[in-house]
């Protein structure tokens, strides 16, 4: 399980949205005389684009000005331009102390931010416990990924004492509020029986709505729990549709499994094409400890085909992969 909704979502540009024309000569005129909100305001504008060439350094600098005059929302927004190096060299540094300006203003994504910086050591040494310090602070105020980490570090006791309990409330709040991620790691739990009794039926539905938004971890568990029958009745048809669409986004163990079941005809036609295509590209993914498995089942399939039809198999399994799993089929 992971602590955050993809580590690839470090400290996102999560500024404040404004549906104010960058034309509105009022909007400029309030910026000029020193009104935080109309200068954040015309930062944000300029900062993706709205109605106006896209210009960071002029982002920066109306985020500045507001940020100098004590404005949480500006000082949050001038520490995220530092963070994704826009207009800007990446600095976590500098984007750290405009957050913790921000923070301590009770600025929740601010805290989180800072949560995520202490839990993956940018910008600072890796601090469990400052992460965890943190992390509560953004999820009493609501922040769902904030939740989330939080109840994994519970589960684990990184920062933290473990308290399967403590995990439980917060992964809860995390998946009640519609975090994927949170979803997820609630129902783990009860697939595990972390704190609580096993629970399949209960872990499926967290799982499903998980899946439903994408998350290829959910996808990949409920379709395990189908082919099982764990929670679910056996079916090996949406087994199959959930293993594809978990392959689709990269996961290697998914496009192993989807291969086994295009070469066994289990819950989708049978097509050896397809089932070379997918164990190929998992022998590709995986990592050394599971390749070999992969590359025998692809030699294994290979066994059962023409020399024409495994280069078409290859040179597909090589589209799919160059489009990015996006043409996949035949």
């Amino acid at each position: 399980m992971k602590r955050s909704s993809t580590r690839a979502l470090l400290i996102s540009l999560l500024l404040a949205s404004t549906q104010i024309s960058a034309q509105d000569s009022e909007l400029v005129a309030r910026a000029e005389a020193g009104a935080v909100v109309a200068q954040t305001e015309l930062g944000y504008i300029y900062a993706v684009g709205e109605g106006v060439t896209q210009d960071f350094a002029t982002a920066l600098q109306w985020f500045r000005r507001a940020a100098d005059l004590g404005y949480a929302d500006a000082q949050y927004n001038y520490g995220n331009m530092y963070a994704n190096g826009f207009g800007v060299d990446r600095d976590y540094a500098e984007a750290m102390q405009w957050y913790q300006r921000a923070a301590a203003q009770e600025h929740m994504r601010a805290q989180y931010n800072l949560g995520f910086m202490y839990d993956n050591a940018q910008g600072v040494a890796q601090d469990y416990i400052q992460a965890a310090k943190w992390y509560l602070a953004a999820a009493q105020q609501g922040h769902e990924a904030a939740q989330n980490n939080l109840g994994v570090m519970y589960k684990y006791g990184y920062g933290v004492e473990q308290s399967y309990p403590n995990a439980l409330q917060w992964l809860k709040l995390s998946a009640e509020g519609g975090y994927p991620i949170g979803q997820f790691n609630y129902g783990a739990m009860f697939v595990n029986g972390n704190g609580v009794d096993r629970d399949f039926a209960e872990a499926a539905k967290w799982y499903q709505l998980a899946a439903d938004s994408g998350n290829v971890s959910a996808q990949f568990g409920l379709a395990d729990m189908y082919i099982a029958g764990e929670g679910v009745p056996q079916d090996y048809e949406k087994a199959g549709s959930l293993y594809l669409s978990a392959a689709k986004q990269g996961n290697p163990e998914a496009q192993y499994n989807i291969g086994e079941m295009y070469a066994a005809g289990y819950g989708v036609e049978q097509n050896f094409i397809l089932a070379y295509l997918w164990s190929d590209i998992s022998a590709q993914t995986s990592t050394v400890f599971h390749r070999g498995r992969a590359t025998r089942n692809r030699d294994q399939i290979a066994n059962q085909m023409s020399e024409q039809l495994i280069n078409e198999a290859k040179a597909l399994a090589q589209r799919c992969l160059d489009s990015k799993y996006s043409d996949c089929g035949i």
